[in-house]
């Protein structure tokens, strides 16, 4: 069963409060030891240095509070902290140009990346504030128009800057979202597959002298494919179906057939099967463009007779213990095709040594998904010792291989004593079984 894992892409407000908060802090500490080590770097006013130093560990402390999830909604106050921290660097300096400006970058890069285009408008205020500050500050009477006009461009690229990282954040939402989506949508999947396994057959049938085997290999993690069998009165029902499609879609529909058939177990003729299959669903499958073939039949245990019935399929072998088979072929439509569709009962029987090997036709694609590959599935039933080991060689055909479609097999056979030498192939066709004729036989 195939399965999928989608990883979780973490988002743009995955980031704690205290994580985006830390290189701010860092680097804003770092700038007065600086100040104070390079003398070339003039200090106007150390009560400033000091003081923005001081508010961004307050910011820093407040970001650790402001982690809680029951108080991330006053979160907006740290950047602002650092933005004014970043103000008083820049008067503390002796100089509204001070090369620490630069440092209002950072808290600016927090706030654009928050949710909404307003954030952008937030950012280049924040910016504004830190260029602004040092005049704000300033008792001199100097001229400085070109500092503002210094400033006004600082303020145009925090704008810029602001609202590209306010897009890549906006991106990132997007794609965690979609992650999201992807992972509920794999985990639907998974647990749908799960299910459908569910639904298979978990052991061998308990019917004295007679062996099942079966095996479902969907192309994706859910298909459209099954398999099934059940006791009924005096023997053994048992089901081949092959939904158009693959998918999630073709799984539903595949359950309810299963369903359905299921429903008519007291039903002596396996055609009833199909009709109330068809009531069920000709019509939602009309409208969804699908329809599913299906192999049907009744297993007599005493004596190996056999009812089926075919809606479509035609991918069934009736391999003898002289090692000659016969196609049971069909002629008759799909279910979900037509409403006005019939279906009929055919009978055969199983001696000692014989056995029934239903697939779908993925498993033509095993080979050279021409009907030929009918020969070759075959060839490999009629060389095997039991139900068991026809299954377990197409398995492991599948498995070497990606396969295109579903593959689905289900063998039933009455046991033998002795093997029997290699025979002839035989294709026949059969008449309609009349059920109350237990010892009709197939037409050659």
């Amino acid at each position: 069963m195939t399965q999928i894992h989608v990883r979780r892409l973490p988002g743009p407000d995955d980031i704690p409060p205290l994580v985006k908060q830390i290189p701010i802090t860092v680097l804003f500490i770092a700038a007065p030891v600086m100040i104070a080590s390079i003398s070339t770097l003039a200090v106007g006013s150390w009560p400033a240095v000091i003081s923005g130093a001081l508010l961004v560990i307050a910011a820093t402390v407040l970001a650790a509070i402001f982690s809680r999830p029951d108080l991330s909604r006053f979160v907006a106050i740290v950047p602002a902290a650092d933005f004014l921290a970043a103000g008083l660097l820049r008067y503390g300096t002796g100089e509204s140009r001070s090369v620490y400006v630069s440092l209002a970058l950072l808290p600016l890069l927090w706030v654009a990346a928050n949710e909404g285009r307003r954030s952008i408008l937030y950012a280049v205020l924040g910016g504004a504030l830190a260029i602004l500050v040092p005049f704000a500050l300033s008792t001199g009477t100097g001229d400085h128009a070109e500092e503002l006009l210094g400033g006004l461009y600082s303020v145009i690229f925090y704008a810029i800057a602001a609202g590209v990282v306010n897009e890549l954040a906006t991106r990132g939402r997007h794609l965690k979202a979609a992650s999201a989506q992807a992972t509920a949508s794999a985990e639907e999947l998974s647990r749908a597959a799960q299910i459908q396994r569910y639904l298979l057959p978990k052991e061998a049938a308990l019917l004295p002298g007679y062996e099942t085997a079966g095996a479902c290999i969907p192309s994706r993690a859910v298909g459209g494919d099954f398999f099934d069998w059940y006791e009924i009165d005096g023997g053994l029902g048992f089901t081949l179906g092959d939904v158009m499609g693959k998918g999630a879609g073709a799984g539903m529909i595949a359950a309810t057939t299963r369903a359905v058939i299921r429903s008519a177990k007291n039903s002596e003729d396996p055609a009833t099967a199909l009709r109330l299959t068809s009531d069920c669903l000709t019509t939602e499958l009309s409208q969804a463009a699908s329809f599913a073939t299906v192999f049907h039949a009744r297993l007599r245990a005493e004596d190996g007779r056999v009812l089926f019935s075919d809606a479509g399929h035609g991918l069934t072998l009736l391999i003898r213990a002289d090692r000659t088979w016969e196609r049971l072929a069909s002629r008759e439509l799909p279910v979900g095709l037509l409403p006005e569709a019939t279906w009929h009962s055919f009978e055969i029987r199983l001696n000692p040594g014989d056995m029934i090997v239903s697939f779908s036709d993925g498993v033509l694609d095993l080979y050279d998904g021409t009907l030929t590959a009918i020969d070759e599935v075959a060839r490999l039933a009629t060389t095997a010792t039991s139900a068991k080991d026809v299954v377990e060689a197409l398995q492991k055909r599948a498995s070497g291989t990606t396969n295109p479609d579903d593959v689905t097999i289900l063998a039933v056979r009455r046991t033998a004593q002795q093997p029997v030498p290699l025979g002839r192939r035989e294709e026949s066709e059969h008449t309609p079984a009349s059920l109350e004729l237990a010892d009709a036989q197939p037409t050659r």
